[in-house]
């Protein structure tokens, strides 16, 4: 099943393109205290980190910063239009 958000953005695809583009993410919370994201992984090292609100939120984030952190990745050249 895809999950559009309310501007018709495909965020499961998002996602995919992520993990099939080699992009490490990471997403975690802990009950109410908002979503953890990070673009990196603990073994290079975290490239960069937020706490965000929403699930939409964190997608879109991982988005921008993949295009912005990899721009000659062929995630960037999809969603670079985004940023």
């Amino acid at each position: 099943m895809s999950t559009l958000d309310r501007g018709g953005i495909d965020i499961e695809a998002i996602l995919s393109d992520l993990y099939e583009s080699e992009i490490n993410v990471s997403m975690s919370w802990f009950w109410d205290g908002g979503i953890d994201v990070k673009i990196g992984d603990p073994l290079n090292g975290y490239r960069a980190e937020s706490k965000v609100d929403t699930v939409a939120q964190a997608v879109f984030w991982l988005r921008d910063q993949a295009c912005t952190l990899y721009p000659d990745s062929k995630f960037a050249r999809k969603y670079g239009g985004f940023v």
